[in-house]
């Protein structure tokens, strides 16, 4: 793992002021191949305010990232995964990524850090490891707290895909021997949308009215407490992503594991 490049992100929040002494929240960013999740990190960080977000990705190379954006900006910084398999080593990668971004936080200084996930992720999976590590005292979790997850939905084949019959491995999205191989589309599909605190359609100019009714439709009824915003090519609000550190927010727990909605100081 190795920290190649920086920027400074997002634009207005609203906040409750915490104590300075504050965790970095981290927002999980999810979606299948395809639903626009590397836009949607572009659009982000050409949107700045003087916010700076560590980012954690699956393939450096295909974020893209503007030299304009990197020069000069060396305190914060981009990990790469080497692991998208979110059952099985990704757990621990997370948190060694968490902590190559965390290990010098006064140098960086970094306000919220945004994991991009692979396309056969499991929010949920991540979620209860990162719980775990709470649990057991893991120093990371320390210096960070999980504060949402965000799911991309390519609108315009977002129904089609909860209607399939494939498995993962059939559209080669997971190698056949991977843990997700083997698994269902709409299976994965309702995971990733069951777990989110935010629902992003995206494509909506490539789906049309129709498309973007059922695709809005299916996700309300898989997950009726989420946020929803409609967009084209992720440009998404800023703040719908990241949550700045020092502020309050409401993350949704796992629906195995607790009722309802806890608030949560990151702090």
């Amino acid at each position: 793992i190795s920290i190649i490049a920086s920027w400074s992100a997002a634009s207005a929040f609203s906040s409750v002021p915490l104590t300075s002494n504050d965790k970095v929240p981290i927002t999980l960013l999810t979606g299948f191949l395809g639903s626009g999740k590397t836009c949607t990190l572009q659009h982000l960080l050409e949107n700045t305010d003087g916010i700076k977000i560590g980012v954690i990705v699956n393939d450096v190379a295909s974020v893209n990232i503007d030299s304009k954006l990197i020069a000069g900006k060396t305190e914060s910084g981009i990990v790469e995964l080497q692991n998208g398999c979110a059952c099985c080593s990704l757990a621990d990668e997370l948190l060694t990524s968490v902590n190559a971004l965390l290990e010098d936080d006064t140098k960086r200084e970094l306000d919220a850090l945004v994991v991009e996930l692979s396309g056969v992720a499991d929010p949920m999976a991540i979620k209860a490891n990162w719980k775990t590590a709470s649990s057991n005292g893991h120093p990371v979790t320390e210096k960070a707290c999980l504060s949402q997850v965000v799911t991309l939905i390519d609108a315009s084949t977002f129904g089609t895909d909860w209607m399939s019959f494939d498995v993962a491995g059939d559209r080669s999205w997971a190698e056949k021997d991977d843990c997700a191989g083997h698994r269902e589309v709409p299976e994965l599909l309702a995971e990733q949308v069951e777990a989110a605190n935010v629902l992003v359609l995206n494509k909506k100019d490539l789906a049309g009215p129709e498309q973007v009714q059922v695709a809005s439709t299916l996700a309300r009824s898989l997950n009726p407490d989420a946020t929803m915003e409609e967009v084209e090519y992720g440009r998404v609000t800023p703040n719908t992503i990241v949550n700045k550190r020092g502020t309050k927010v409401r993350i949704a727990e796992d629906n195995k594991d607790a009722d309802g909605i806890d608030d949560i100081d990151i702090m």
